[in-house]
């Protein structure tokens, strides 16, 4: 995967918010692989805690929040860990009248953690509305592929919508 925090942020001493957040099993999920096999696979696989990291930064000299999530993290899902994480990154965001900046890549809800995965598609849209009304500026980059409930929901709420060049969007 790209690092997108070295592209964009002025130096290494960048912030990571929620790092310790991790994804559990709250249904029990079994299909092929239980699923807290497939998240302990892809915690080893990516060296990553979940499908999004979320970090603040300098980019251009400007204080910055950005989230990049990660497609090889059981398909960029969205579940519950994402949706905190991103949640925490709009309030810091917010509270700190700061930009924000999210990168999309992402197959859509992780259907392993049933309706809780659906609901952070709410909690997040809502979340941007507040960020808005507040004045708060929210740029999206959709990066190949971004489908499903992410495009749906935040990845159509930006003020400025941006997307790589032949990205799968739907």
């Amino acid at each position: 995967s790209i690092d997108y925090f070295n592209l964009l942020f002025d130096s290494d001493d960048s912030i990571e918010i929620g790092k310790d957040i991790t994804s559990i099993d709250h249904l029990n999920f079994e299909g092929v692989k239980n699923y807290s096999d497939q998240i302990e696979a892809a915690k080893t696989k990516t060296q990553l805690s979940d499908a999004v990291t979320v970090k603040y930064g300098k980019i251009n000299n400007i204080n910055t929040v950005v989230c990049a999530m990660d497609f090889s993290f059981i398909g960029g899902s969205m579940g519950s860990v994402v949706g905190e994480k991103i949640y925490r990154a709009i309030e810091y965001a917010n509270s700190n009248k700061l930009p924000l900046f999210i990168i999309t890549s992402s197959g859509g809800a992780r259907m392993q953690e049933g309706v809780y995965s659906l609901m952070q598609l709410a909690k997040i849209s809502t979340k941007l509305a507040e960020f808005s009304d507040n004045g708060g500026l929210y740029i999206v980059l959709l990066t190949d592929p971004s489908t499903g409930g992410i495009t749906a929901s935040f990845g159509m709420q930006g003020d400025i919508i941006l997307a790589e060049p032949n990205a799968l969007i739907g």
